[in-house]
């Protein structure tokens, strides 16, 4: 008898038109993605919880939009607690940048963000490893191409490339957890060779 598999049904914070939610809808064309142009501003508080309840119809959340004001790490917050108050266990994949590993003095905020996206989702992780509610992976990226502009003498990694990174991920056995993951384009002109 052939033995059947749950579709997983995949909600994505990010505008399928731009970005790594782009290629991600390549994969994944049921997915539904909430951004400003699908009715959700995720740069709020009412969005973020409005989202919350959206994603408690959905097995995969993919938290790729990208926010500032540390809007990512607060939308992961509304999302995790309300899976909890709610018994459920989505998988939650949270989209980080390796900048979150610069040390040194910076007036950029981003970089800050996304180390606090880092901690939280390590926290969170690490607590439902150990306990209940979902289960939560943060995959960060170097470089992607879709700033090439911004960076034209920076070596980057394709964006398509990241996103079969995130349905690697989704693959794995639904028992393990991938708790992080810091992927980056190697800039030594040796490597292109």
């Amino acid at each position: 008898m052939k033995k059947t598999t749950k579709k997983n049904k995949i909600l994505v914070a990010g505008n399928k038109e731009y970005g790594l939610a782009k290629e991600i809808a390549v994969l994944y064309p049921t997915a539904f993605f909430a951004s400003r142009t699908t009715g959700y501003d995720l740069g709020c508080k009412d969005g973020h919880t409005k989202f919350a309840e959206l994603s408690l119809s959905y097995d995969i959340i993919i938290n790729c939009s990208a926010l500032y004001k540390f809007h990512q790490t607060v939308l992961l917050d509304a999302i995790y607690k309300k899976s909890v108050e709610n018994n459920k266990a989505p998988y939650i994949i949270n989209i980080g940048s390796t900048t979150d590993r610069v040390k040194g003095g910076k007036t950029w905020l981003y970089n800050a963000e996304k180390k606090a996206l880092r901690d939280y989702c390590n926290s969170l992780g690490i607590n439902s490893v150990w306990g209940i509610g979902p289960k939560v992976t943060l995959i960060s990226f170097g470089t992607l191409d879709v700033v090439q502009e911004k960076h034209p003498t920076r070596k980057c990694m394709k964006t398509k490339q990241a996103a079969e990174y995130i349905k690697w991920i989704i693959e794995q056995p639904k028992e393990l957890c991938i708790n992080e993951i810091s992927i980056d384009p190697m800039q030594d002109k040796l490597w292109y060779k």
